[in-house]
């Protein structure tokens, strides 16, 4: 066994005795964890899930750098759409995945067919299945089915809608062996299984929805997903779907010891940060036109604000240093930004991600610089939620494709999204949560503007409060605005200043007109990781022009 898999091996062991306890099983470990006896299904489980959230999530990975794509956050190293080929992040979730993630669950399938612990393999199909079709959304073409083959060390890139046929098709025998009534399971997951715990029937309505988002996802180029309309009839006709309390994520804990398992974004709280809340964003959820002069909220605040954003500033303080924006006691940066303010340091000034993103702080309004001392670090990070879910089924309404009533499903949507705030904000103690009052008033408000839109407005509604409650996971915004066009993205020329990021407040430290670069094409897909593919395997080519669509569905 070499060195690389002792120390992966150790260290998913650190996680199943920090979030499960131990037991004998977990230190029987002799072999290539690619290559397991049966007894290691569990091992490979508990490290596969950590690790596919861990890629897709924040920290060093995805979610950090994308999140300033769809304007959620902005980062100075992200300015402007500027991810490139040697970017850091991106390498690092394509490397995790195709080297840890998806071996893995190749391994689980491998090993539990043949013994007839279809529960097992039928939680790795579904979650293969995902992931690959994240890494579809996000690159496009990719290796998949020359992917782990043993011996080729040159795989080619396979068409995009030629996976997404075979993930649904993967999807399907992934639910038939959860199905399975006449299967052994002599070994059934329990708390090995992160998500769900092993139950099966939580596995089947989450491996509908997934497929119930590809086939989403895919409405625009049906043409390419074989027999789509049948497939996607059936799926809704049987409506057996993730519920209330079955959200697709991960929660992060309190623990440091033996690991640290606090969300990896409590690291915005320890020093100079370079990700910050975006002014679009919050303007978005604030209700104001300053940089948005068509906001489809204007004048309407959202109850989430101090569950999103922790305000270092008190009232009436002034920054430690010359700053580029401010809104009443929130404080950040422009995407895009050629101010001279954007690079001040202002630790102890900035906006910090609040306690429903990272299991931070609650914003009492009292202000005070935040400290990873005064955190849990407490937070789930959501892959697909039961609000997502609604949102999706809102969309396909509006589009024609199926006959639910798409305000209903709004109504449901925000109603799920606030709750899944309150249920994190709960896991503090003494933290106030959105009273139902509170809830239906914000809720009238947008439903006033939503009956007062056409067709168009409507849709940007809904896709609207879907990127509000899918913060931190950028990777289904990312989807959701190249397949709808919404939310609209910043854009200078929409501002009460054409051309300049505009800042509420003029003072002596900080400009009413913050001078912005000219924001560039929006990227349709990622580059390929240039240290680990294009320059080590002669069948991948770099992209040249990312905002030529890459994805079959990008229509």
């Amino acid at each position: 066994m070499n060195m690389k898999n002792i120390i992966r091996i150790l260290q998913v062991l650190l996680v199943i005795v920090s979030l499960n306890g131990c037991t004998k099983d977990y230190l029987d470990i002799n072999k290539d964890p690619n290559s397991p006896t049966i007894p290691e299904l569990n091992q490979l489980l508990s490290g596969s899930e950590l690790y596919m959230v861990e890629a897709l999530g924040q920290g060093d990975f995805i979610g950090d750098n994308l999140s300033s794509y769809v304007h959620q956050l902005v980062s100075r190293e992200v300015q402007n759409y500027g991810m490139n080929a040697q970017a850091n992040n991106p390498y690092n979730t394509w490397n995790y995945l195709y080297t840890y993630v998806l071996k893995d669950f190749d391994a689980i399938i491998k090993n539990a067919e043949p013994e007839g612990n279809l529960i097992y393999a039928g939680i790795a199909k579904t979650l293969k299945a995902y992931t690959f079709s994240i890494m579809v959304d996000l690159w496009g073409d990719i290796p998949f089915t020359e992917f782990n083959v043993e011996g080729l060390i040159a795989p080619k890139p396979d068409s995009s809608k030629d996976i997404y046929n075979a993930l649904i098709a993967m999807l399907e025998s992934g639910r038939s062996d959860l199905q399975n009534a006449e299967a052994v399971n002599t070994l059934r997951p329990g708390s090995d299984d992160f998500f769900y715990g092993g139950n099966k029937d939580k596995w089947i309505r989450l491996n509908n929805t997934i497929t119930l988002k590809l086939l989403l996802q895919s409405r625009k180029a049906k043409s390419d997903i074989t027999e789509w309309q049948e497939k996607f009839n059936a799926l809704v006709s049987a409506n057996n779907f993730i519920a209330t309390g079955e959200d697709f994520q991960f929660w992060y804990k309190k623990d440091t010891s033996p690991r640290d398992m606090r969300h990896p974004a409590i690291s915005n709280y320890s020093g100079q940060t370079t990700f910050y809340i975006s002014p679009y964003f919050y303007e978005t959820m604030n209700g104001d036109t300053y940089n948005t002069i068509d906001n489809p909220f204007a004048n309407i605040q959202d109850p989430r604000i101090p569950y999103y954003f922790v305000n270092q500033l008190k009232s009436g303080q002034a920054s430690e240093s010359p700053h580029e924006y401010r809104n009443g006691n929130f404080m950040s940066i422009f995407f895009a930004s050629n101010g001279p303010n954007s690079a001040g340091s202002n630790d102890k000034s900035l906006t910090k991600l609040g306690i429903y993103l990272n299991g931070g702080k609650y914003d009492d309004g009292k202000g005070g610089a935040v400290s990873v001392k005064d955190t849990y670090g407490e937070a789930p990070h959501k892959l697909i939620t039961f609000s997502s879910l609604k949102f999706m089924l809102a969309e396909l309404a509006l589009a024609g494709e199926t006959s639910g009533n798409a305000r209903n499903l709004l109504k449901e949507g925000v109603e799920a999204a606030i709750a899944h705030v309150n249920l994190v904000a709960g896991k503090q103690a003494g933290t106030p949560t959105i009273s139902n009052a509170d809830r239906d008033a914000f809720i009238n408000q947008i439903l006033v503007r939503y009956d007062a839109a056409d067709a168009n407005g409507k849709m940007r509604i809904v896709m609207t409060q879907k990127w509000i409650a899918n913060i931190f996971n950028p990777v289904d915004s990312y989807s959701d605005y190249r397949r709808t066009g919404f939310p609209k993205l910043f854009d200078p020329t929409k501002t009460q200043d054409p051309g300049n990021g505009v800042n509420p407040v003029e003072a002596d430290r900080s400009p009413k007109r913050v001078p912005l670069t000219n924001i560039a094409s929006f990227p349709r897909s990622l580059y390929y990781p240039t240290n680990s593919e294009t320059e080590l395997n002669p069948n991948m080519t770099q992209k040249t022009n990312l905002p030529t669509p890459f994805v079959f569905w990008d229509k």
